[in-house]
C-alpha cells in the first residue's frame, strides 16, 4: 500500500492537464471536455455515454470514435482507468501517481471504486515476469455487490 494525493473538482482537472502536458501531449478543448465529463460520472462510463452527453451539451454530434481515442490517451497517461469487463472508464483522481489498481464493481448498480494493494499487484507482476513477460500491467477486477445493494 502507498499514499497518494486525491484530487477533485478544478484541482483534478488542473492535475490531469499538468500530467498530460508533462508527458508531451496537448491539453485541447475536446480533451478537457471529455475529461470533465468523465469526472462528473458517478460510475464507469462508456465512450458512447460520454459522446451522447457531450453531444447534448455542445449541441452538435461528438463521434464515439473520437472519444475512444482520447480515452485511450488518458489511460496511457494515467488520467483514467479502463474497466475491462464493462468496456467503460473511470477518471483517475490522482493523475501522475503510477500504480496498479484493483477495481471492485457492483453487479447490481454498476458502481465501481478502486483499491490500492501493491502486495497483490506486485505478486501478479512478479508471476508475469517469472513467465518471461516484461512491461506487465496488472488489471484486477473483483465483481460482487456493494454494501448498499447487498443490504
Amino acid at each position: 500500500m502507498h499514499g497518494h494525493r486525491e484530487h477533485s473538482g478544478e484541482n483534478l482537472t488542473a492535475a490531469a492537464r499538468d500530467a498530460l502536458t508533462a508527458s508531451g501531449e496537448q491539453w485541447t478543448a475536446m480533451r478537457a471536455d471529455i475529461f470533465n465529463e468523465l469526472a462528473c460520472q458517478d460510475r464507469p462510463a462508456s465512450a458512447y455515454d460520454i459522446a451522447e452527453s457531450l453531444s447534448a451539451r455542445r449541441g452538435k454530434r461528438v463521434a464515439p470514435n473520437s472519444v475512444y481515442r482520447i480515452l485511450d490517451l488518458f489511460v496511457a497517461n494515467n488520467l483514467a482507468n479502463r474497466i475491462e469487463s464493462a468496456n467503460a472508464y473511470l477518471v483517475n483522481t490522482h493523475p501522475g501517481c503510477r500504480h496498479d489498481c484493483i477495481f471492485v464493481i457492483c453487479d447490481d448498480c454498476g458502481s465501481a471504486r478502486h483499491l490500492d494493494d501493491d502486495r497483490v499487484t506486485g505478486a501478479l507482476r512478479q508471476a508475469g515476469q517469472g513467465a518471461g513477460f516484461a512491461n506487465i500491467r496488472p488489471v484486477v477486477e473483483l465483481r460482487g455487490l456493494c454494501g448498499d445493494c447487498a443490504a
